[in-house]
């Protein structure tokens, strides 16, 4: 101990001493410096990383939305002119012209678009009367049939992780935190007001576009014993769009809107099945509407409108005659693994786990369906009666 000491009190020891611990200091704050670095190249790595979309079904038609293919329609309502007498039969028609949804649903007082706009701001609404009532049937003529069909009915949360709507194809960071990608995201971020102020949750909560996105993290990193597949659920949410250079008709009425109520379908399926779940679902949606009297078609979609997620798409368009053009009321994605590797979502196979596929379908997206239902189904009188041909409705 008198000998370190002594060493210690040795001049040249003591500049040793102090330049270790310097070179030490130097060392630690390098090593730092390096982590912060890494650890910043490894997020703009996993952020790039991200916007890799999923491979593309080899029939998917290649280009823009101007590519889709036209699979199938059904219903004649898109060659019609004028209302049919009794709204419903197409041989006998009237000579008073279809109207825009937005002037049936002002004069029958169902929708108040005013009052939302003054509550929330532009592209909300107040369903009233009657209208709350349809969408009350909707959302139960859906999940009824779904129930039948054998999806499991949820009501889901309408948030999610911002972590868990990324892994789901959703981008839930601005067009700045993305890199300056120019893309605008549709996703709405929630910050506590408590938090305004203060250091934000590295991973906030979003209000959810679709329940697609929490019905699929249902089963985030678990693995699925092969005999529950295919895991079918049907989900009731409220979805939130911000709906980011919507323009023009689009936003007039109820047709686009930041808040709407819909059933969503998903399935988890084994990899080698998802092909004809995805025919299942679409065959599931296509009876909804025909056993409504919609007038609709069938689209493939391209590649430049698969998103993200999607392998495979179709789109199902109901003709909407006092808008006087197709309208989108509903679409079937396959997402192979692309959802599951990223959830972590696998099913026991034999020598190694595989991940599932995840496929989802819109069964009712309330205001689009309504929107078709009451410009189809009005008579010249101005009055709207939807036909009870499934008795459920």
């Amino acid at each position: 101990m008198g000998v370190l000491a002594k060493s210690m009190s040795d001049p040249k020891s003591k500049s040793a001493m102090l330049d270790l611990r310097e070179r030490a200091r130097v060392a630690k704050q390098a090593i730092q410096d390096i982590k912060a670095q890494l650890t910043e190249v490894e997020s703009r790595l996993r952020n790039e990383a991200a916007k890799i979309p999923n491979t593309t079904h080899p029939d998917t038609p290649i280009g823009d939305e101007t590519k889709a293919r036209v699979v199938r329609t059904h219903g004649d309502l898109h060659n019609i002119k004028t209302v049919p007498v009794d709204g419903v039969n197409t041989l006998e028609l009237s000579n008073v012209v279809f109207q825009d949804h937005y002037d049936l649903v002002q004069r029958l007082g169902i929708v108040d678009m005013e009052a939302g706009a003054r509550v929330a701001g532009s592209r909300f609404h107040y369903w009233r009367g009657g209208g709350a009532l349809l969408e009350l049937a909707l959302v139960q003529y859906a999940m009824t049939r779904a129930a039948a069909a054998g999806f499991v009915p949820h009501i889901t949360p309408d948030a999610a992780r911002s972590s868990v709507v990324d892994a789901c194809g959703f981008r839930p960071r601005s067009s700045a935190e993305d890199g300056g990608s120019g893309e605008a995201s549709q996703i709405y971020r929630m910050t506590p007001v408590a938090d305004e102020r203060g250091e934000h949750s590295a991973d906030p909560l979003c209000l959810v576009a679709t329940a697609e996105i929490p019905l699929v993290a249902m089963k985030q990193q678990q693995i699925l014993d092969g005999s529950s597949l295919p895991e079918s659920v049907a989900g009731l949410s409220h979805c939130f769009r911000a709906e980011a250079g919507a323009r023009g008709r689009d936003t007039r009425g109820i047709y686009r809107l930041h808040q709407f109520t819909k059933v969503e379908l998903v399935t988890l399926s084994h990899p080698t099945h998802s092909d004809t779940e995805l025919q299942r679902l679409l065959d599931f949606q296509t009876s909804l509407y025909a056993d409504l009297g919609l007038t609709f078609r069938v689209l493939q979609m391209p590649s430049h409108e698969l998103g993200a997620s999607a392998y495979q798409k179709y789109d199902i368009e109901a003709w909407m005659p006092g808008r006087k053009q197709w309208g989108e009321i509903s679409s079937a994605s396959n997402c192979t693994d692309y959802q599951a590797r990223r959830l972590g979502i696998r099913v026991r196979g034999e020598g190694q786990h595989v991940f599932v596929h995840t496929l989802n379908a819109t069964a009712v997206a309330v205001p689009r369906l309504a929107v078709a239902l009451l410009e189809s189904f009005q008579r010249p009188d101005g009055h709207v009666v939807i036909p009870m041909r499934t008795g459920q409705v």
